[in-house]
């Protein structure tokens, strides 16, 4: 073989190369392994609490964790050869973690949501299930369906909920209603023929299901929220059980005192008789960027913002915050905006929980829920108040309410408008 000076410089390219590629491969971490992970907050000493996440594969993998069908993308994840640590993308929480190798790793979940945050210990190991059996071979029991479910039962602050469950290749997805708004996705599985339990986490949200089977049918559970609520539950199959109607639950007491001023995130005021909202239809939606019902309704709002901004129609959110802190609060707001392209306005009312949401707006029998929305007709009466809102984690539920509800937002827009020749 004739070696050339060409050849020759070109060998030396190639093994220069070769050596770059090593090192700054030698130089960057090992990535986490691709596919499912389990991830565990551990909410007390008897109390773990499972959720699945997957890792996609690439050169900038992605971390996404799985709630049914629900799918929430990591922010600012950030993978070195000794951590992990990510932001989730609506709330005020995130994980600071430390890596084991590449199939686990363990840290605390960072909870922002509240007035103080709270640190979680978490841990997450590669291609194990959210709720593993406790035997395998067995069946679980038919508990598709609608459940009339009381929390707490028999107490003073017992509560009533709807509990809906569907099996699926992928076990039990479901939900609950109560009449505040409803528990999102949830998602489990069977770990004994006669025992299941569900799960969910979404950043603001920690929530587990234990549920009995009895052999009268009925189950006997118990529920944990976060690190320090537990209550037990009970439920019996009931198709056609329905709570209160959620439109009766809040009302108009002074149709005189009607309106409100708070600062929008510039610090400029904002009132209700502004001209901006003069012969327009105008849904008031009382909310928390901390608050997971309040997201999923805002991002309903938001479409029909975009749908019908330029008939006529305004959508203002009074923002009752959980911190003190104007800036801080008004950053997580913007956050919740542009996460969710809402692009209506948002006002902080510096007020924080039910009772002072209620002081704020006298003209209102109270604020039992937020979030609490006000559809106002384009003469400045309140014509309906819906109190929580059942979102997409609910099916039917939510597919019946937005329809009946676009069409009455269209009625409020037809009405005082000249027809057109």
């Amino acid at each position: 073989m004739i070696v050339t000076k060409k050849t020759f410089c070109t060998a030396l390219l190639v093994l220069a190369g070769c050596f770059i590629n090593n090192k700054l491969a030698a130089q960057q971490p090992e990535l986490l392994k691709p596919g499912m992970w389990r991830g565990v907050l551990k909410l007390n000493d008897t109390t773990d609490l499972p959720f699945s996440f997957s890792v996609v594969p690439g050169a900038k993998q992605q971390l996404i964790i799985t709630n049914g069908e629900e799918r929430i993308f990591a922010e600012q994840l950030s993978i070195t050869a000794d951590s992990v640590n990510w932001r989730m993308p609506v709330f005020d929480s995130g994980f600071r973690c430390r890596r084991d190798s590449a199939t686990a790793f363990h840290g605390i979940w960072v909870n922002r949501n509240g007035k103080n945050p709270v640190n979680v210990p978490f841990k997450a190991v590669h291609g194990q299930v959210r709720f593993p059996a406790e035997k395998p071979g067995f069946r679980g029991v038919d508990v598709d369906g609608r459940w009339a479910c009381s929390f707490s039962p028999g107490k003073a602050d017992s509560s009533a909920a709807v509990g809906i469950f569907t099996s699926t290749p992928r076990g039990i997805i479901g939900t609950f209603l109560t009449e505040t708004g409803d528990y999102r996705y949830l998602q489990g599985d069977f770990v004994k023929a006669d025992v299941f339990k569900l799960s969910c986490f979404d950043g603001a949200h920690a929530f587990l299901f234990r549920a009995q089977i009895l052999p009268d049918g009925t189950i006997s559970g118990r529920f944990w929220s976060g690190t320090s609520w537990t209550e037990p539950w009970t439920a019996y199959r009931n198709e056609s059980y329905q709570l209160r109607n959620p439109e009766q639950l809040t009302w108009v007491t002074d149709s005189s005192k009607i309106g409100f001023t708070f600062r929008d995130l510039n610090g400029n005021p904002v009132s209700l008789s502004d001209p901006r909202f003069e012969g327009k239809v105008v849904v008031v939606q009382l909310m928390g960027s901390w608050c997971p019902n309040c997201m999923d309704e805002t991002r309903w709002l938001a479409g029909l913002h975009k749908k019908y901004a330029n008939s006529g129609f305004e959508v203002v959110a009074l923002c009752y915050e959980r911190s003190t802190d104007t800036a801080r609060a008004n950053a997580n707001i913007r956050r919740m905006k542009t996460n969710l392209n809402a692009n209506y306005l948002f006002l902080n009312t510096g007020l924080s929980g039910k009772d002072q949401a209620s002081a704020s707006l006298p003209f209102l029998n109270g604020v039992m829920a937020f979030p609490t929305t006000l559809y106002i007709d384009r003469t400045g009466k309140v014509r309906k108040i819906h109190t929580g809102f059942s979102g997409p984690g609910t099916g039917a539920e939510y597919e019946r309410f937005t329809s009946e509800m676009n069409v009455f937002i269209q009625q409020l827009l037809a009405e005082g408008q000249t027809p057109k020749e």
